[in-house]
């Protein structure tokens, strides 16, 4: 059995910006993909507005960019009485972002309790400040879902996202993230369900990024 709590500690110490997970933004994932050798890991967590109603779903994300063109991680599902265990993730880069017109596909992780839905995603980025991202999503039932997003960049440091993905169980959402430091990221937002009867989240994520070689000069060792 995994000690959940004290692998995300560990985790979190080793290795530390993404963006919301499998470098994408709160709830879809765009075309880009981490550079060679590096880390990342972010945690999410989903509260309802209203208040008193305490975490409702919790989940560290993991991700190793392997070569120029991919990127593969482990995701957990820290939700309270959720199964122990881990969840693949991948994603393969088919036309890079800084060509004009990024191409992905892969496999993420999202739902209650994480279930693996393969994307199709692509990213265009539109003068200096903003990008399009539109794409796919293919459900475990076999359910085909859209979805699309737009990341303006404010500032330097400064992100705001909207999103959509498409079916009844999923939701839009509209985020605020701020790069606190080279490695550091935070994202705060709201996430709207397309079910009129499903709760409004507040969306809370941090993560971090770090070169592979970061782990073996602080460790010795690029296993800690």
């Amino acid at each position: 059995m995994v000690d959940r709590a004290g692998l995300a500690v560990a985790l979190m110490l080793v290795a530390s910006p993404c963006l919301a997970a499998y470098s994408g933004l709160t709830i879809i994932p765009t075309a880009d993909v981490l550079p060679s050798g590096h880390v990342c890991v972010d945690y999410q967590a989903f509260a309802p507005t209203h208040l008193g109603a305490g975490v409702k779903a919790a989940y560290l994300n993991t991700q190793t960019g392997v070569g120029n063109r991919a990127e593969v991680g482990l995701d957990f599902d820290f939700t309270q009485d959720a199964d122990t265990g881990a969840l693949a993730n991948a994603k393969l880069s088919l036309r890079p972002v800084d060509s004009g017109l990024g191409l992905a596909a892969g496999v993420h992780n999202a739902g209650d309790n994480l279930r693996p839905f393969s994307y199709l995603a692509a990213t265009k980025p539109i003068g200096e400040r903003l990008r399009l991202h539109l794409g796919a999503q293919r459900t475990p039932n076999r359910e085909n879902q859209g979805f699309a997003g737009l990341e303006y960049s404010v500032t330097e440091r400064v992100w705001l996202w909207g999103e959509y993905l498409a079916g009844d169980e999923n939701a839009s959402a509209l985020t605020l993230y701020y790069q606190c430091s080279e490695h550091w990221g935070i994202a705060v937002g709201l996430q709207y369900p397309n079910d009129d009867e499903a709760d409004t989240m507040i969306v809370f994520d941090i993560g971090c990024v770090r070169p592979t070689e970061w782990l073996v000069k602080e460790t010795g060792s690029a296993h800690p």
